[in-house]
């Protein structure tokens, strides 16, 4: 299995190139604009849980709500944390100057299959908790700290605890000098005497291409030989299971509807998407061990019903889950008493290569094999340093060469073979130093 903690050897190679002067954390106030929903809301006798009387909820006022923000920059990245939600609202990525998450322009509730009974359509990235759709803590107060405020890691710790079931999680979000990825540091634990059935699911919101909404030839990257298709979404995305090499549902375009799609089972531990438009798009990079579940949801090409709260026409935007169970949304496995789960993942955007073959904490690559050339597009999350890249067949070196990148410097080039592979196995392998950081079969 591919390596996926990132090499951030700022130690080793030194604070000069990293730029450790763009790194900030700021702690500032945001006024987002809402649907004045707060009032409608209530709870129950004996039950910890908000929920809403949608008869109560005054469409037509609209209010600014001040959030508390913490703003983790680095030369590359600049994420918006709403700490007391327990959700990134914003990820822009400096080099384009574009936004990556979808963000509604004016915050609505809506209703929802889990305890709560409904959702907020905020945008960003949330964290979900018990189960269901979208789960409970992302209508719960989240507590928050300064983890890290150095010259070369900006952090922020954020818990809370599900009252359902009484589960605990905490996410350490941090940005690192010279990065372009958000890392997050994901921990539940069971302080109970009892096992607890559970599902957590991450929610990246992905609209890349700074329009806030999907362009038309968006592609999704998932790494899995087939998807499959819940019944109640198979008249308008077709039967399941469904080969998805080569699908047409790997384009917006092909969603004549709305619809929900899962992995069936992952090949590798990343998932992404890319707005070929712009040039531009974004990654999840995981364990797929501890995370095996992919689940794509979006409202289809061009879509007349997306919940803008003002109104205002959008082509949407898509919600690739990534869950700690194969499928979504009723599925659940077991935390025993005084158990615990935890992981490291990243999210970051990138630029130049086309798509995905295959991506880590380091790096996306994109790389062709066809009549005896290899076409290369890298992408990675930090500048590489004494960086070079290799071409082998069945263990003999076909090429190998020098290269530079960073996140605003792509590596794009194509090579010819002075001998063209016929059956053995071709690798593209990218090397920082004598250090392998991916291996692409091509």
């Amino acid at each position: 299995m591919l390596a996926l903690i990132p090499l951030f050897c700022f130690v080793l190679l030194g604070l000069d190139w990293v730029h450790a002067e763009d790194l900030r954390l700021m702690q500032k106030t945001l006024s987002i604009d809402q649907v004045d929903y707060e009032k409608a809301l209530y709870y129950e006798p004996g039950d910890p849980l908000p929920h809403i009387d949608f008869s109560q909820v005054d469409w037509q006022r609209i209010v600014a709500k001040e959030h508390r923000t913490i703003v983790l920059e680095s030369e590359y990245l600049t994420t918006t944390i709403l700490p007391e939600m327990g959700r990134v609202y914003s990820m822009v990525y400096r080099p384009t100057g574009h936004e990556t998450l979808w963000r509604n322009d004016i915050v609505r509730p809506g209703g929802a299959n889990n305890e709560t009974g409904w959702w907020l359509w905020i945008g960003g990235i949330e964290y979900t908790l018990p189960k269901d759709e979208h789960g409970t803590t992302w209508a719960l107060p989240w507590q928050w700290q300064i983890l890290e405020d150095s010259d070369r890691r900006k952090a922020v710790r954020l818990q809370v605890e599900e009252p359902t079931t009484r589960l605990r999680q905490r996410i350490d979000l941090s940005v690192a000098a010279g990065s372009a990825a958000l890392e997050a540091d994901i921990r539940i634990w069971n302080p109970t005497a009892d096992t607890v059935e559970f599902a957590h699911w991450v929610n990246p919101m992905w609209a890349p291409g700074g329009g806030n909404e999907l362009t038309d030839s968006t592609e999704f990257i998932i790494p899995t030989r087939r998807v499959l298709i819940e019944e109640r979404w198979q008249q308008n995305l077709g039967p399941s299971p469904q080969l998805w090499d080569g699908n047409p549902l790997r384009y917006i375009r092909n969603w004549s509807k709305m619809g929900d799609l899962m992995a069936d089972g992952l090949e590798a531990g990343f998932y992404g998407v890319y707005a070929h438009e712009a040039e531009e798009g974004v990654v999840r990079v995981f364990d797929p061990l501890i995370n095996p579940g992919v689940d794509m949801w979006t409202y289809g090409f061009r879509p007349r019903d997306i919940p803008m709260g003002s109104g205002a026409p959008n082509k949407g935007y898509v919600e690739m889950w990534g869950g700690t169970v194969e499928t979504f949304p009723h599925q659940t496995k077991p935390l025993a008493p005084g158990g615990q789960l935890g992981w490291t993942e990243w999210i970051y955007p990138y630029q130049q290569t086309g798509g995905i073959s295959q991506a880590n904490g380091d790096a996306v690559v994109k790389a062709i094999l066809e009549e005896g050339k290899v076409e290369i597009d890298l992408c990675p999350s930090r500048a590489l340093q004494n960086a070079s890249f290799e071409v082998r067949e069945d263990g003999r070196t076909l090429v190998r060469r020098r290269l530079a990148a960073a996140p605003d410097a792509p590596f794009n080039t194509v090579v010819e073979l002075a001998s063209v592979p016929v059956a053995g196995e071709v690798l593209l392998i990218i090397y920082e130093g004598e250090v392998e950081l991916l291996r692409v079969r091509l």
